[in-house]
Protein backbone atom coordinates (compact mmCIF):
# COMPACT_ATOMS: atom_id res chain seq x y z
CA UNK A 1 0.00 0.00 0.00
CA UNK A 2 2.67 2.22 0.93
CA UNK A 3 4.56 1.75 -2.61
CA UNK A 4 1.36 2.02 -4.52
CA UNK A 5 0.55 5.34 -2.82
CA UNK A 6 4.06 6.42 -3.56
CA UNK A 7 3.83 5.19 -7.20
CA UNK A 8 0.69 6.80 -7.85
CA UNK A 9 2.26 10.59 -6.28
CA UNK A 10 5.08 10.58 -8.46
CA UNK A 11 3.23 9.74 -11.64
CA UNK A 12 0.80 12.75 -10.40
CA UNK A 13 3.77 15.11 -10.20
CA UNK A 14 5.17 13.89 -13.41
CA UNK A 15 2.35 14.31 -15.07
CA UNK A 16 1.93 18.01 -13.48
CA UNK A 17 5.65 19.41 -14.53
CA UNK A 18 4.71 17.58 -18.48
CA UNK A 19 1.50 19.76 -19.03
CA UNK A 20 2.96 22.98 -17.15
CA UNK A 21 5.83 22.44 -19.14
CA UNK A 22 4.55 23.28 -22.67
CA UNK A 23 2.57 26.30 -21.34
CA UNK A 24 5.91 28.00 -19.64
CA UNK A 25 7.74 27.67 -23.17
CA UNK A 26 4.86 28.95 -24.87
CA UNK A 27 4.49 32.17 -22.46
CA UNK A 28 8.45 32.63 -22.88
CA UNK A 29 8.13 32.06 -26.97
CA UNK A 30 5.43 35.29 -26.84
CA UNK A 31 7.15 37.46 -24.10
CA UNK A 32 10.69 37.42 -25.86
CA UNK A 33 9.74 36.78 -29.44
CA UNK A 34 11.96 34.02 -29.82
CA UNK A 35 12.16 30.70 -28.57
CA UNK A 36 14.97 30.04 -26.56
CA UNK A 37 18.49 28.65 -28.38
CA UNK A 38 17.27 30.57 -31.75
CA UNK A 39 18.93 33.65 -33.46
CA UNK A 40 16.16 36.28 -33.35
CA UNK A 41 15.24 37.70 -37.10
CA UNK A 42 17.64 40.51 -38.81
CA UNK A 43 15.91 44.02 -37.96
CA UNK A 44 14.92 45.94 -41.03
CA UNK A 45 15.63 49.53 -41.18
CA UNK A 46 13.68 51.97 -43.20
CA UNK A 47 15.87 54.93 -43.82
CA UNK A 48 14.32 57.50 -45.62
CA UNK A 49 16.32 59.78 -47.20
CA UNK A 50 14.80 63.66 -47.44
CA UNK A 51 15.39 65.43 -50.20
CA UNK A 52 17.55 68.47 -49.62
CA UNK A 53 17.02 71.48 -51.76
CA UNK A 54 20.50 73.09 -53.01
CA UNK A 55 20.29 76.51 -53.53
CA UNK A 56 22.03 77.81 -56.97
CA UNK A 57 25.05 79.79 -55.84
CA UNK A 58 24.87 83.12 -57.51
CA UNK A 59 27.15 84.09 -60.17
CA UNK A 60 30.31 86.17 -58.55
CA UNK A 61 30.70 89.59 -58.92
CA UNK A 62 33.85 88.70 -61.23
CA UNK A 63 32.25 86.37 -63.19
CA UNK A 64 29.29 88.68 -63.86
CA UNK A 65 31.53 91.36 -65.01
CA UNK A 66 33.20 89.57 -67.40
CA UNK A 67 30.46 88.51 -68.86
CA UNK A 68 29.64 91.99 -70.17
CA UNK A 69 31.52 93.24 -73.44
CA UNK A 70 34.15 96.11 -73.06
CA UNK A 71 31.71 98.20 -75.37
CA UNK A 72 28.48 97.59 -73.10
CA UNK A 73 31.04 98.86 -70.04
CA UNK A 74 31.25 102.37 -71.59
CA UNK A 75 27.82 103.09 -72.95
CA UNK A 76 26.39 105.93 -71.66
CA UNK A 77 29.48 107.24 -71.12
CA UNK A 78 31.62 109.90 -72.73
CA UNK A 79 34.85 109.16 -74.98
CA UNK A 80 37.59 111.64 -75.71
CA UNK A 81 39.95 111.07 -78.44
CA UNK A 82 41.15 111.74 -82.06
CA UNK A 83 38.41 111.81 -84.27
CA UNK A 84 40.44 112.57 -87.82
CA UNK A 85 42.44 114.81 -89.50
CA UNK A 86 40.75 117.38 -91.65
CA UNK A 87 43.01 119.50 -94.12
CA UNK A 88 41.75 123.16 -95.11
CA UNK A 89 42.34 124.31 -98.56
CA UNK A 90 43.72 127.93 -98.63
CA UNK A 91 43.78 130.18 -101.94
CA UNK A 92 47.95 130.42 -101.81
CA UNK A 93 50.74 133.30 -102.66
CA UNK A 94 52.32 136.02 -101.19
CA UNK A 95 54.01 133.27 -98.48
CA UNK A 96 50.07 131.80 -98.05
CA UNK A 97 50.04 128.09 -98.07
CA UNK A 98 47.91 126.04 -100.09
CA UNK A 99 46.22 123.75 -97.35
CA UNK A 100 45.93 124.30 -93.30
CA UNK A 101 45.72 121.69 -91.34
CA UNK A 102 42.77 121.46 -88.87
CA UNK A 103 43.08 117.56 -86.47
CA UNK A 104 39.88 117.41 -84.96
CA UNK A 105 39.24 116.60 -81.13
CA UNK A 106 36.19 115.69 -79.49
CA UNK A 107 33.67 113.31 -77.66
CA UNK A 108 31.96 110.47 -78.11
CA UNK A 109 28.93 108.98 -76.01
CA UNK A 110 27.17 106.28 -76.60
CA UNK A 111 23.43 107.04 -76.50
CA UNK A 112 22.68 103.28 -76.48
CA UNK A 113 24.27 99.84 -77.45
CA UNK A 114 23.56 100.49 -81.27
CA UNK A 115 23.80 104.24 -81.39
CA UNK A 116 26.22 107.22 -80.53
CA UNK A 117 26.91 110.65 -81.47
CA UNK A 118 30.45 112.59 -82.15
CA UNK A 119 30.81 115.94 -81.70
CA UNK A 120 34.34 117.35 -82.75
CA UNK A 121 36.31 120.72 -83.24
CA UNK A 122 39.65 121.47 -84.64
CA UNK A 123 41.90 124.47 -85.68
CA UNK A 124 44.85 125.47 -86.62
CA UNK A 125 47.15 129.08 -86.66
CA UNK A 126 50.35 129.80 -88.19
CA UNK A 127 52.18 132.91 -88.33
CA UNK A 128 55.80 133.66 -89.64
CA UNK A 129 58.15 136.64 -89.56
CA UNK A 130 61.39 137.42 -91.60
CA UNK A 131 64.14 139.47 -90.74
CA UNK A 132 67.05 140.88 -93.41
CA UNK A 133 69.99 142.83 -92.10
CA UNK A 134 71.98 144.52 -94.30
CA UNK A 135 75.21 146.04 -92.76
CA UNK A 136 73.89 148.13 -89.86
CA UNK A 137 70.04 148.38 -91.28
CA UNK A 138 67.69 145.64 -90.51
CA UNK A 139 64.39 145.08 -91.54
CA UNK A 140 61.69 142.46 -90.03
CA UNK A 141 58.90 141.51 -91.92
CA UNK A 142 55.90 139.37 -90.92
CA UNK A 143 54.40 136.63 -92.94
CA UNK A 144 50.45 136.64 -93.12
CA UNK A 145 48.67 134.83 -90.55
CA UNK A 146 46.87 131.79 -91.18
CA UNK A 147 43.90 130.64 -89.58
CA UNK A 148 41.58 127.66 -90.16
CA UNK A 149 39.06 125.79 -88.19
CA UNK A 150 36.65 122.42 -88.52
CA UNK A 151 33.55 121.30 -86.58
CA UNK A 152 33.07 117.59 -87.26
CA UNK A 153 29.82 115.48 -86.33
CA UNK A 154 29.15 112.11 -86.55
CA UNK A 155 26.44 108.99 -85.84
CA UNK A 156 28.52 106.05 -85.14
CA UNK A 157 26.08 102.79 -85.23
CA UNK A 158 27.20 99.24 -83.80
CA UNK A 159 25.94 96.31 -86.27
CA UNK A 160 27.83 93.88 -84.30
CA UNK A 161 30.42 93.71 -81.32
CA UNK A 162 32.17 90.93 -79.38
CA UNK A 163 34.06 90.84 -75.97
CA UNK A 164 36.83 93.24 -76.81
CA UNK A 165 35.63 94.86 -80.08
CA UNK A 166 32.77 96.40 -82.13
CA UNK A 167 32.19 97.12 -86.03
CA UNK A 168 30.51 100.13 -86.68
CA UNK A 169 29.62 102.56 -89.29
CA UNK A 170 30.27 106.28 -89.09
CA UNK A 171 27.82 108.36 -91.21
CA UNK A 172 30.05 111.87 -90.49
CA UNK A 173 29.81 115.37 -91.80
CA UNK A 174 33.35 117.72 -92.01
CA UNK A 175 32.46 121.72 -92.31
CA UNK A 176 35.62 124.40 -92.44
CA UNK A 177 37.32 127.58 -93.23
CA UNK A 178 40.75 128.86 -93.37
CA UNK A 179 41.72 132.93 -93.86
CA UNK A 180 44.93 134.42 -94.28
CA UNK A 181 45.40 138.40 -95.07
CA UNK A 182 48.46 139.54 -97.05
CA UNK A 183 49.65 143.04 -96.67
CA UNK A 184 51.95 144.58 -99.03
CA UNK A 185 55.45 145.90 -98.05
CA UNK A 186 55.14 149.66 -99.33
CA UNK A 187 58.39 151.55 -99.49
CA UNK A 188 58.34 154.85 -97.52
CA UNK A 189 56.35 157.75 -99.12
CA UNK A 190 54.64 155.04 -102.07
CA UNK A 191 51.31 154.98 -102.16
CA UNK A 192 49.00 152.44 -100.24
CA UNK A 193 48.51 148.91 -101.72
CA UNK A 194 45.18 147.44 -100.40
CA UNK A 195 45.11 144.31 -98.42
CA UNK A 196 44.49 140.93 -99.99
CA UNK A 197 42.37 138.32 -98.26
CA UNK A 198 42.84 135.15 -99.01
CA UNK A 199 39.73 131.89 -97.94
CA UNK A 200 38.82 128.75 -98.34
CA UNK A 201 36.41 126.76 -97.48
CA UNK A 202 36.17 122.70 -97.16
CA UNK A 203 32.94 120.31 -96.52
CA UNK A 204 32.75 116.61 -97.07
CA UNK A 205 29.65 114.54 -96.39
CA UNK A 206 30.28 110.50 -96.36
CA UNK A 207 30.47 107.24 -94.05
CA UNK A 208 33.46 105.43 -92.49
CA UNK A 209 33.30 101.55 -91.86
CA UNK A 210 35.80 99.63 -89.99
CA UNK A 211 36.21 98.47 -85.94
CA UNK A 212 36.68 99.76 -82.89
CA UNK A 213 39.54 97.63 -80.44
CA UNK A 214 39.39 97.87 -76.85
CA UNK A 215 41.74 96.95 -74.36
CA UNK A 216 39.85 95.10 -71.87
CA UNK A 217 42.46 91.97 -72.43
CA UNK A 218 45.13 93.78 -70.66
CA UNK A 219 42.84 95.58 -68.06
CA UNK A 220 41.96 98.46 -69.90
CA UNK A 221 38.70 98.51 -71.91
CA UNK A 222 38.40 102.33 -71.24
CA UNK A 223 40.92 102.87 -73.79
CA UNK A 224 39.66 101.92 -77.22
CA UNK A 225 41.83 102.44 -80.88
CA UNK A 226 39.25 102.79 -83.96
CA UNK A 227 40.13 102.14 -87.61
CA UNK A 228 38.26 102.75 -90.58
CA UNK A 229 38.23 103.42 -93.90
CA UNK A 230 35.20 105.40 -95.69
CA UNK A 231 34.12 107.66 -99.27
CA UNK A 232 33.56 110.87 -99.09
CA UNK A 233 31.95 113.72 -101.23
CA UNK A 234 34.07 116.60 -100.78
CA UNK A 235 33.30 120.55 -102.15
CA UNK A 236 36.50 122.72 -101.82
CA UNK A 237 36.14 126.69 -102.77
CA UNK A 238 39.25 129.31 -102.30
CA UNK A 239 39.10 132.99 -102.66
CA UNK A 240 41.44 135.64 -103.39
CA UNK A 241 39.69 139.21 -103.12
CA UNK A 242 40.77 142.99 -102.60
CA UNK A 243 39.65 146.41 -102.84
CA UNK A 244 41.79 148.45 -104.65
CA UNK A 245 40.90 152.14 -105.48
CA UNK A 246 37.11 151.64 -103.30
CA UNK A 247 36.33 149.01 -105.93
CA UNK A 248 36.14 144.94 -105.27
CA UNK A 249 38.23 142.50 -107.25
CA UNK A 250 38.48 138.70 -106.55
CA UNK A 251 38.83 135.60 -107.98
CA UNK A 252 37.26 131.96 -106.79
CA UNK A 253 37.45 128.07 -107.47
CA UNK A 254 35.37 125.66 -106.72
CA UNK A 255 36.30 121.56 -106.79
CA UNK A 256 33.75 118.78 -105.89
CA UNK A 257 35.36 115.36 -105.89
CA UNK A 258 34.66 111.96 -104.46
CA UNK A 259 36.59 109.57 -103.34
CA UNK A 260 38.13 107.59 -100.22
CA UNK A 261 39.73 108.64 -97.20
CA UNK A 262 43.03 106.71 -98.06
CA UNK A 263 44.48 108.63 -101.01
CA UNK A 264 47.67 108.01 -103.05
CA UNK A 265 49.92 108.88 -99.97
CA UNK A 266 49.98 105.44 -97.91
CA UNK A 267 50.85 107.21 -94.74
CA UNK A 268 47.23 108.58 -94.62
CA UNK A 269 45.96 105.41 -93.46
CA UNK A 270 47.17 106.38 -89.71
CA UNK A 271 47.25 109.97 -89.86
CA UNK A 272 43.66 110.31 -91.00
CA UNK A 273 41.63 106.52 -90.46
CA UNK A 274 43.20 105.41 -87.24
CA UNK A 275 41.96 107.51 -83.76
CA UNK A 276 42.19 106.30 -80.52
CA UNK A 277 39.26 107.31 -77.64
CA UNK A 278 39.59 107.46 -74.11
CA UNK A 279 35.90 106.20 -72.12
CA UNK A 280 35.83 108.54 -68.81
CA UNK A 281 34.71 106.36 -65.68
Amino acid sequence: MIWTARTALSVSVGLAFALAAPTALAQDTTATGTAEGTLPPPKVTAQVQTPVATAAKPASAAAAEDAVSDHEKVVGHIGVGYLGLTTLPLAPGNGIPATVSAPIVGVRYWLAEKIGLDLGVGFGLTSASTEVVNGGNSQQRDAPSVFGAAIHGGVPLVFAHEKHYKFLLVPELNVGFAKATFTPNVPPGAPAQPDESHSGFHLDVGARIGAEIHFGFIGVPALALQATVGAFVRRDTIKVSSEPNGGTQSSSTGVTSFGTSVQSDPWALFANNISAIYYLP
